[in-house]
């Protein structure tokens, strides 16, 4: 059973955002996005900031009170979603040796 916070208002909601949660987006949640991270030109909730803040502690993350200092638009984010090796492919391994996203080709072929 769902919790309040995973409501059908919270998953796969028609709600939308100027920014939405890279790492939400990805577990198919929309969450709106409050902090952008200069260094993975990534946004993110709050709950993902704290997993981001814990794994690279010396990136630079600003709030929504510097929104101006924001890429354009949400579409920005889509080209890093993608794989430089396999185009055609979306990152969606993490390798925890390397910190490093991935896509699937890449995990099994370069980190076992």
């Amino acid at each position: 059973m769902a919790s309040n916070f995973e409501s059908s208002i919270y998953r796969e909601s028609d709600i939308f955002f100027d920014f939405s949660c890279y790492t939400c987006k990805g577990n198919d949640r929309n969450t709106e996005a409050e902090f952008y991270c200069k260094d993975c030109s990534m946004v993110y909730c709050g709950k993902c900031l704290e997993h981001h803040n814990f794994l690279y502690q010396k990136h630079a993350t600003l709030d929504k009170k510097n929104i101006s200092k924001w890429p354009v638009s949400d579409a920005t984010f889509d080209v890093r979603e993608q794989c430089q090796v396999h185009k055609d492919r979306k990152l969606e391994k993490f390798c925890e040796d390397h910190s490093e996203l991935m896509c699937a080709v890449c995990h099994v072929y370069n980190h076992k």
